[in-house]
């Protein structure tokens, strides 16, 4: 790759090429006839196409099926349009469109005009700043807020009510993981994140629904066979939530709440990063609210005791990231 960049333009020092190469940002850069001298993999691999199958083509055929404009008669593309009119954008926002992309993308948009030494126009960038996710999770966010008041999470609370109520040892559990998680997912900075971490701690233990009175009371150790039942409630709590449209986007977070860091969890055997990052912050809520609270067969941990116990699985059972800022807040 470097080589095509030093071969179309020779003033493109090693500095510069390891900015295009490194960042996340999409970079794009046309001569003065609107032809693609330089991409960074950034964007190739949101156009899902390999960069040396553009670079020399028109970018407007390339990129956008030879369409300059769009059913209103405004550009499609912010550097055809900075490079035709003149026009520069600075940090715009604005949603971009191409036949290569699965969806639409939103970004904060720059161009800008390169002058050759006689003041003349050699070539146009574009610099684009990704910002469709952050504008998803807003959605999903106000989506949330409406959740929170809904009948649909009425319904599934009520399920959760009905596990407090055969077990009066675990009834309020799920509202104090859900306080934890959230507390947990500030103290990250993941400030955006704290609703939907509140809903999904709420409804994490919805699939307990599913077992039977006898073993969920049990006194004593839990047979193979009854372990095995208890196992099953992240994909029975998966399934339920997959009925109702509106919780969607919690299945995956409710049927990883018991994968373990190292891969040792179940049902799915995920590890690290695999984890969504909302299931890791759950999965130390819920074992440390778990902990602290007396069971059937025990009595709660002391704080001391559960914060040892956090800090021997932490990087086994634990996220060490998720631990360490849950260790900071009780010390603090």
């Amino acid at each position: 790759m470097q080589k095509s960049y030093t071969t179309l333009i020779p003033e493109l020092h090693k500095f510069t090429y390891e900015i295009m190469e490194s960042s996340e940002d999409l970079i794009t850069i046309i001569d003065k006839h609107g032809i693609i001298i330089a991409m960074n993999p950034a964007l190739s691999k949101l156009l899902n196409i390999k960069h040396e199958q553009l670079l020399g083509q028109p970018l407007v055929e390339a990129v956008y099926g030879g369409r300059k404009f769009d059913f209103q008669g405004n550009y499609l593309s912010p550097i055809i349009e900075t490079l035709e009119t003149g026009r520069e954008f600075k940090g715009k926002e604005m949603g971009i469109k191409s036949p290569l992309m699965n969806g639409s993308f939103v970004c904060l948009t720059t161009t800008g005009i390169l002058r050759d030494s006689r003041g003349r126009l050699a070539a146009v960038y574009c610099y684009d700043k990704d910002l469709t996710l952050c504008r998803q999770l807003e959605r999903t966010n106000e989506k949330l807020e409406e959740l929170i008041h809904s009948q649909h999470l009425q319904t599934v609370l009520a399920f959760s009510e009905a596990i407090g109520a055969r077990d009066n040892y675990t009834r309020g559990h799920s509202e104090r993981v859900a306080e934890y998680a959230q507390m947990i997912t500030r103290a990250m900075g993941l400030d955006d994140l704290d609703q939907l971490v509140y809903v999904a701690a709420l409804v994490h233990d919805v699939g307990k629904i599913g077992i039977p009175e006898h073993i969920l009371n049990k006194q004593g150790r839990l047979t193979d066979e009854e372990y095995q039942k208890i196992k099953e409630h992240p994909v029975t709590g998966a399934n339920i939530l997959k009925q109702i449209g509106t919780f969607n986007h919690l299945v995956p977070i409710v049927r990883a709440h018991h994968e373990r860091y190292d891969g040792r969890g179940y049902p799915d055997g995920l590890a690290k990063e695999e984890i969504p990052l909302i299931s890791r912050i759950i999965g130390v809520a819920d074992a440390f609210e778990a902990m602290t609270s007396d069971r059937s067969y025990r009595k709660g941990f002391t704080i001391e005791q559960a914060v040892e116990e956090l800090k021997c699985c932490s990087g086994s059972q634990f996220d060490p990231q998720v631990v360490k800022h849950f260790l900071r807040l009780i010390a603090d």
